[in-house]
């Protein structure tokens, strides 16, 4: 006997805009959101010593660079190392760990493979330390059942859901080290090895990635779904062993003529607009598909123009919070435009 169809259950967009939406959590403050993450690099490029250097400072709850951390526990499955040469590289970093913190990193150097009991195990660690706020896979591969599937997009996406599994309802960040192949490509994404699968399942990416193998120099791309890409310069101390922040490449700009136009269109039916950063680029998406601001360069860029909003284009911008989430107050009465400050603002992005 044929089973019934099974009825699909939908949501107008209307009221996909009137949910509350919960503020994206970080582990580390603007650059590691809450989710699943990939770190990929090269052989030997210094990837685990970047992780460490994560892990050490959630844990002591210390900042990371600039950016503040989500203090908790983290669990590392440093599955290439043992504890003899743990222990010789948490000593040289020894400077930077909090022996006095509540949070600690636990290592761990042998596991079970994805669906072989990994699940249960990083499970029951969670359950036990319920402030974990970072887990580390160091490397992606050693967990990974060697399959027919494996490295095909299929399977790639299936162990990515595996994992995603784990962490769901968690308020932490998985991230997932595994290696980068030579390519012509400029994008530096598109060389993590793996298929598609692999990329497009997880919440971001971060490639480490250097011009010359004996440079201290490196760079730090960072492509993340819901939060803000960035590109860092870094240069590796040997002394400490951690990867210092030299400076991050500045944004071009390019999208925020865009940006102006679409604020317009959303507010010619209604004078008034209210929301979290999250509902605006879904109501800006709505009206140009092609818009690709993030909910928090959306927020920064708004409260960086509020002036120029407000004398150029007849927009005023407000910021709120309620009990749940920050909210955008936009509303726009008459527009008064000043082209002495439309040109300034133009001129200064260009040089």
């Amino acid at each position: 006997m044929q089973k019934p169809i099974t009825t699909l259950e939908t949501i107008s967009a209307t009221d996909l805009l009137a949910q509350p939406v919960d503020p994206l959590g970080f582990t580390i403050d603007e650059i590691l959101p809450h989710g699943l993450f990939i770190l990929a690099g090269s052989s030997k490029i210094g990837k685990s010593w970047l992780a460490l250097d994560m892990s050490n400072c959630v844990a002591g709850g210390d900042t990371f660079w600039d950016y503040p951390v989500e203090q908790g526990d983290v669990l590392y499955l440093a599955l290439e190392d043992n504890n003899k040469r743990l222990q010789s590289r948490l000593s040289k970093v020894s400077s930077i760990c909090n022996s006095d913190a509540k949070n600690d990193v636990h290592f761990v150097t042998r596991v079970k493979k994805l669906g072989y009991g990994l699940s249960e195990q990083i499970t029951e660690f969670l359950d036990a330390h319920p402030r974990t706020r970072l887990v580390v896979v160091d490397t992606l591969q050693y967990i990974r059942n060697s399959g027919n599937y494996s490295g095909s997009y299929s399977g790639d996406y299936h162990d990515m859901d595996a994992l995603r599994a784990i962490i769901a309802g968690r308020d932490l960040t998985m991230l997932l080290i595994t290696h980068s192949h030579k390519s012509e490509d400029a994008d530096p994404v598109n060389r993590v090895h793996g298929s598609a699968g692999l990329t497009g399942a997880v919440d971001g990416i971060f490639v480490l990635e250097k011009k010359k193998r004996n440079s201290d120099k490196a760079k730090l791309t960072i492509a993340s779904r819901d939060a803000d890409d960035h590109q860092f310069d870094l240069r590796f101390d040997r002394i400490i062993c951690r990867w210092m922040l030299i400076g991050e490449v500045a944004d071009d700009g390019d999208d925020e003529d865009q940006l102006y136009e679409l604020l317009s269109l959303l507010l010619d039916d209604a004078q008034n607009w209210c929301g979290t950063a999250t509902q605006l680029r879904i109501a800006l998406a709505m009206i140009d598909p092609g818009f690709s601001i993030s909910p928090i360069t959306l927020s920064k860029l708004l409260k960086a123009r509020q002036d120029y909003l407000r004398k150029c284009h007849g927009i005023e911008c407000q910021f709120t919070r309620n009990k749940s989430a920050r909210l955008i107050k936009l509303s726009r009465d008459i527009i008064v435009v000043d082209y002495e400050i439309i040109e300034t603002e133009q001129l200064s992005r260009v040089g």
